[in-house]
């Protein structure tokens, strides 16, 4: 199974699922669960930021590097499942992309049947910045028992 994350730059929300569940999926032993993540707007000069960095390694998770990556068709066409972060997102790729849309999912719908965006925790500090990032991992976690029960 391939799941693919595409947030906007693809160096927070999208970045950090892709971790987390790539963590959550190692703790548990599972090998056959190819994990990615894409943006739909992607800058070449954009960089993880120290923030996500942290959070990450507050998690157990350490970062070993990442390289923001446009959304393709190819990324589609490998993808069983692809998560959006928000509902702009989710209408362009299913409009650019309809011949895929059967595999293209809004993330809070998927997990919690919320037609609803995840807050971006990017432009953030402090406590909003944390509240985001620990809501975005708890969506994770949802997500993950979700897959692996129909794994």
């Amino acid at each position: 199974m391939k799941i693919c994350f595409v947030c906007h730059a693809n160096v927070c929300r999208s970045f950090m699922s892709q971790e987390i569940l790539k963590n959550i999926l190692a703790q548990k032993g599972i090998t056959d669960i190819e994990v990615f993540s894409r943006g739909t707007f992607v800058f070449d000069n954009l960089r993880v930021p120290d923030k996500i960095k942290n959070f990450l390694k507050k998690n157990g998770i350490e970062y070993m590097g990442h390289t923001p990556t446009l959304v393709s068709k190819q990324d589609l066409e490998k993808a069983d499942m692809l998560f959006v972060m928000t509902q702009d997102q989710f209408e362009e790729l299913t409009d650019k992309y309809s011949q895929f849309s059967d595999k293209i999912y809004l993330l809070l719908d998927y997990c919690y049947a919320k037609q609803k965006d995840i807050d971006d925790p990017i432009g953030k500090e402090g406590f909003s910045f944390n509240r985001a990032a620990k809501n975005l991992k708890q969506t994770i976690e949802v997500l993950a028992d979700k897959l692996i029960t129909n794994h």
